[in-house]
């Protein structure tokens, strides 16, 4: 009976034992088919600290892996509250030991993530078991997974077992990662060079981590240069800076450069993060525009000098017009009368464009000149209000005005302002079908007056909201019958209101009416 009672229990071990085992063999099949599939090595560290604790029972784990760019990248897993003191314990030993095993140091960052997770229980001060696995990839040290347990003797040699077995699971793992990165790397860097537009990468630091061939040749850096250690000073020089684009937002600029020969650089850079908001650098596209801006040059000075001949025969013209119409050369029949009006009409209209051409070439090229004094922009507003009231009135529209009262005087051109409210209104009163409402509101905010035309019309499309006050644009909403115009006025309110150090900007959608607002520094 003896026997038969040992045999039962030798098989029950048995059973237990493969059972274990079966169930090792599983959890290592599942960790040894994820790890080969993740190409990110955070997610890589954070699932190879998740799956040791399937087969290894420890109080703390860290994993810290040196990535193709030679930064450290560190993962920290606590499964029963640990002190401080043991976490930055845990992490000194193995950036030291890492460091041991390549040579070098290893520089670790301020913090890890998952350096402490919720448990319940009393926090451990001491970690009486601990140990450490190297990761080698090509005979080259590039990580250590290391345990540690508050208990003595903590880990078996079945745990050790498999921890070695996942080990070189996770070093394959790293070689395979690595291959794939860099040439994906490669493959990038190859169509970045090889672009016509400049592109420059800074890391976090503000290093220089790229700089292409187009980017070197744009900004006249010697092409055989490839670490450049004053590059920033490079680029402070042409009134730019490595740090441009942190604070998240877009940054525009056009560089003009002198060496090795004169050209104008339009630059557009943005920083960049990962998608846990970490800054991960600066990345920026530059574009050689000298021809353009030569181009735009001969066509402002084209347009400056045709308006300008055509403005003395159409003076003639006009007053040959007006006097015929007074009857200089003998009585006229109404035909005659109807006929010279409709020609003064036309001519007054080729005098608003050539007008309207000439402000636009005097903005362009910096001529346009403001005559500023202390301006009430209740009285512009209430003035323009006024001009138009009648004309609202005949196409069956209401025309609201709001003005805060006692808004501060500013400094400014009250005619060129006239324009700019008049214009404004003169699009809302057209855009806008019978019935309809148009406001202008006048008030004061964060140190500047502010004006907002709005109307109840037909409103903008989304499409068309960033090229409304480009020149000569017309929005898809004034291709109707009666409403073409030349498309200068609304390029002509934006040069008068950026002169006077102001912004105008629109909001709208299709069939919700549309807004013009400006905004203008107060005295």
């Amino acid at each position: 009976m003896s026997d038969v009672a040992a045999l039962k229990e030798e098989n029950l071990r048995l059973a237990q034992e493969l059972k274990k085992r079966t169930f090792e063999l599983a959890v290592l099949y599942e960790i040894t088919g994820s790890i080969s599939n993740t190409l990110n090595y955070d997610d890589f560290l954070r699932f190879i600290t998740d799956s040791l604790n399937k087969i290894i029972d420890y109080d703390l784990c860290v994993s810290l892996l040196i990535d193709e760019d030679k930064k450290p990248k560190m993962t920290l897993r606590v499964l029963r509250p640990v002190s401080n003191a043991v976490i930055e314990a845990a992490r000194t030993k193995a950036a030291a030991a890492l460091g041991t095993l390549r040579g070098e140091e290893v520089i670790l960052q301020e913090a890890a993530s998952g350096a402490q997770e919720e448990a319940g229980g009393a926090e451990q001060g001491i970690m009486r078991s601990s140990f450490d696995v190297p990761l080698f990839v090509r005979g080259k040290a590039v990580g250590i997974l290391s345990v540690a347990s508050a208990r003595d003797a903590a880990f078996s040699d079945d745990e050790i077992r498999l921890f070695y077995t996942l080990v070189s699971q996770a070093q394959g793992a790293i070689e395979r990662l690595q291959s794939v990165l860099a040439a994906e790397k490669n493959k990038m860097r190859i169509m970045v060079e090889r672009m016509s537009e400049g592109v420059l990468l800074f890391d976090e630091r503000g290093h220089p981590v790229l700089l292409n061939a187009s980017a070197r040749e744009m900004l006249g850096y010697p092409l055989s240069r490839k670490e450049p250690p004053d590059f920033a000073g490079f680029l402070n020089d042409m009134g730019l800076s490595a740090s441009f684009g942190e604070s998240g937002l877009p940054f525009v600029k056009e560089a003009y450069i002198n060496e090795p020969h004169p050209r104008i650089v339009h630059v557009e850079a943005v920083s960049l993060h990962d998608d846990e908001q970490n800054p991960l650098g600066t990345a920026a596209v530059l574009r050689d525009v000298t021809r353009e801006r030569e181009i735009d040059q001969m066509k402002n000075d084209f347009v400056s000098l045709v308006s300008h001949e055509l403005r003395t025969p159409l003076v003639a013209i006009r007053e040959a017009t007006l006097n015929m119409l007074k009857g200089a050369l003998g009585e006229l029949n109404q035909g005659q009368k109807d006929f010279l009006s409709l020609t003064k009409r036309n001519i007054e209209r080729l005098d608003r464009l050539i007008t309207d051409l000439l402000d636009i070439a005097r903005i362009e090229a910096g001529r346009f000149q403001l005559n500023k004094q202390k301006t009430d922009i209740t009285r512009i507003v209430s003035e323009v209000a006024g001009l138009f009231q009648e004309a609202a009135r005949e196409k069956g529209l209401r025309l609201e005005v709001s003005c805060q009262p006692q808004i501060p005087s500013i400094e400014a051109d009250t005619d060129k302002l006239t324009q700019v409210i008049s214009n404004l209104v003169g699009n809302a009163l057209k855009f806008t079908p019978p019935g309809g409402t148009l406001k202008i509101v006048s008030g004061f905010q964060e140190g500047c007056v502010r004006v907002d035309v709005s109307d109840t019309g037909v409103g903008i499309p989304a499409e068309d909201m960033g090229k409304v006050f480009d020149k000569f644009y017309q929005v898809s909403r004034a291709q109707q019958p009666g409403f073409k115009g030349t498309g200068l006025g609304l390029a002509i309110c934006k040069g008068i209101v950026e002169k006077h150090g102001g912004k105008i900007w629109v909001t709208s959608g299709p069939d919700e009416g549309a807004t013009f607002s400006f905004t203008l520094p107060a005295s």
